[in-house]
C-alpha cells in the first residue's frame, strides 16, 4: 500500500513509541541483520537509510557492522539513540546528509514505499556509494493470500482507495537498473503473523502508515463497520500466514 505523497517522504513520528512492539521487535531486527550481512562487504562505512528505532542497526552492530543511521523522524531517532548512540543523523532519503562516494554499502529496510520517489532515492544512493558499493533493500510483493483476514484487508483497501505499493520487487529491479545498479541476488523473508484481533487493533490505532492518508471524516464514518467485519471473523487469535518482503542486493560501478 502506498504511503507517500508526491514529493514528500513519510515520517513515523506518531508511532515512535509503539513501533518496536508492532514491527517484530529486537529479534526481527537481528534476523534481518543476518540476512543483510550475507550481501554486505566485510568492511567499509555502512549507511542505513530509514534507520527508524535502530532495530536492524543494532543487529548489524552485534555482527560487527555498525551502520550510521539516517531517518526523517526525530522521535524515531530518539529511540534509536538508545541502541546506536553517536551514529545517527536526521535526513531525508531524497537529500542525504552524506558526502558523495563516501560509503561502502547502504541498507534500506522497509523504506522504499515511504520515500517521495524511488528513482530519486536510488539516485541519492548511487551518489553516496563508493565505486563497487552495495545496496541492500527490501521490496514487497503482495502475494495472492486468500484467507478470511487478508480478504477483509483487501476489501478495506479497496473501500478506502488505498493504492498498491510502489515497491514491487520486479519494479525495484527495473528502477535500480535504470539508475546504473547491477543485481546481485534476492532472498525471501517471512511475513509478520496476522490474526483478526491484531489486524483490527493495528488499524484502529492507525499504526500502519497507509491509514494516515485516510480523511478523518471518512474514517469516522466508515471504518467502524469495516473493523467490525474483521472482529466478527472466527478464531480471532489464530495466526494467518501473510506475504513477506524480498531482500534485494545490488552493486553500483
Amino acid at each position: 500500500m502506498s504511503s507517500s505523497a508526491a514529493g514528500e517522504s513519510v515520517a513515523f513520528d506518531r508511532i515512535a513509541e509503539s513501533y518496536d512492539a508492532t514491527r517484530g521487535g529486537v529479534e526481527r531486527g537481528r534476523r534481518l541483520a543476518g540476512v543483510l550481512a550475507e550481501f554486505l562487504p566485510a568492511d567499509g562505512p555502512l549507511l542505513e537509510i530509514g534507520v527508524g528505532t535502530g532495530l536492524v542497526a543494532a543487529g548489524l552492530a552485534e555482527l560487527g557492522r555498525p551502520p550510521v543511521g539516517v531517518d526523517l523522524s526525530l522521535p524515531m531517532l530518539a529511540v534509536a539513540r538508545e541502541r546506536i548512540p553517536g551514529r545517527l543523523a536526521a535526513g531525508d532519503a531524497m537529500r542525504l546528509p552524506v558526502g558523495t562516494a563516501s560509503v561502502g554499502a547502504v541498507c534500506m529496510i522497509h523504506v522504499l514505499h515511504l520515500v517521495a520517489g524511488i528513482p530519486g532515492a536510488l539516485a541519492e544512493v548511487a551518489r553516496v556509494l563508493r565505486p563497487g558499493g552495495v545496496l541492500v533493500a527490501t521490496a514487497f510483493l503482495k502475494s495472492p493470500v486468500h484467507d478470511d483476514v487478508h480478504d477483509e484487508l483487501d476489501r478495506i483497501n479497496e473501500q478506502f482507495g488505498v493504492t498498491s505499493r510502489p515497491d514491487d520487487p520486479d519494479l525495484v529491479r527495473e528502477l535500480a537498473a535504470a539508475a546504473g545498479f547491477r543485481f546481485l541476488g534476492r532472498r525471501e523473508e517471512p511475513g509478520r503473523p496476522v490474526t483478526p484481533a491484531n489486524a483490527a487493533d493495528s488499524i484502529e490505532r492507525r499504526q500502519m502508515a497507509w491509514t494516515w492518508s485516510i480523511d478523518d471524516d471518512l474514517w469516522a464514518r466508515e471504518m467502524p463497520a469495516a473493523l467490525a467485519r474483521i472482529r466478527a471473523l472466527p478464531d480471532q487469535d489464530r495466526v494467518r500466514p501473510g506475504p513477506g518482503p524480498s531482500v534485494l542486493a545490488f552493486t553500483h560501478p
